[in-house]
């Protein structure tokens, strides 16, 4: 059944634009909310990732025994080494405040923040980092 709003109390019409104005409020108050929780998710997400990103690179440092080492750790979790001719290859991961490195030979590299410098600690193969780390150097990020 149609109703002849012209037929309608004054009222009831001025009830119907009041519901339509809060109801207008609303959507104008939920689609910025959405826009925010966007906004928020975009900021979280770009930061995390810019973090990760942050050690992405290549690195030289020191081997155990002093002799020049280059990292890269690549942007897809994956480590490479190479000293004296030979290659190393393993993955990575940011663990908040470094970049710790698995190498397929058992042994874990930690690369750093000390200050505005880099640093390397390794930790033999089998040894828990809990117990300290069998070598530490500086390091460089030079890519």
């Amino acid at each position: 059944m149609a109703v002849n709003a012209a037929r309608l109390p004054a009222t009831f019409q001025l009830d119907r634009d009041v519901r339509n104005l809060i109801e207008d409020r609303a959507m104008r108050a939920i689609k910025s909310i959405r826009v925010c929780v966007v906004a928020g998710l975009v900021a979280v997400l770009t930061s995390s990732a810019s973090f990760a990103g942050d050690w992405i690179g290549k690195y030289m440092t020191e081997d155990t025994k002093g002799n020049p080492f280059s990292i890269t750790l690549g942007d897809n979790g994956k480590a490479a080494g190479e000293k004296q001719g030979h290659v190393l290859s393993g993955t990575w991961a940011d663990d908040g405040e470094a970049a710790v490195i698995k190498w397929d030979t058992g042994w874990t590299t930690k690369l750093s923040k000390d200050g505005d410098r880099y640093k390397k600690t390794a930790y033999r193969a089998g040894t828990p980092m809990e117990d300290g780390p069998t070598h530490a150097t500086g390091a460089e990020k030079i890519e």
